[in-house]
């Protein structure tokens, strides 16, 4: 009857020492990961667009038809409008976590121009999309 109990106790004894291990991870080593889980596959191009007080930078962004690219967001701004995007053509909708990289992999199928915009369609940018 006592080992239900012993084993019980040690179970917990050990996942509080794992929660303990995982929170104590250094940031250095936690932003390495982050980087290494965000890398883009080889020869896919990427495009780091900053997400601040002023909406989106660039405002304007060149891609080619049926070119995959990566598109890596970045915010650093509180607002509330700013805290998610979406690319409406594409059906993209993505959260964007304050002070996070956040990268959208998109291969633009028709030439023309795209709206890149916050979650409540306020603040915009343009994708324009020429042949290849």
């Amino acid at each position: 009857m006592g080992c239900p109990l012993f084993a019980a106790a040690l179970a917990l004894l050990l996942s509080s020492l794992l929660a303990g291990v995982a929170c104590s991870k250094p940031a250095e080593e936690t932003k390495a990961l982050a980087a290494v889980e965000l890398a883009a596959p080889a020869g896919v191009k990427r495009v780091d667009i900053a997400v601040n007080d002023s909406g989106f930078s660039p405002s304007t962004i060149e891609l080619k038809k049926g070119e995959p690219v990566v598109l890596r967001f970045t915010r650093t701004t509180k607002s509330e409008c700013l805290k998610a995007i979406a690319i409406p053509d594409l059906k993209v909708e993505k959260d964007l976590p304050l002070n996070t990289p956040v990268e959208v992999a998109i291969t633009p199928e028709k030439e023309g121009k795209m709206v890149l915009q916050c979650w409540m369609a306020m603040v915009k940018a343009t994708i324009n999309v020429v042949g290849s």
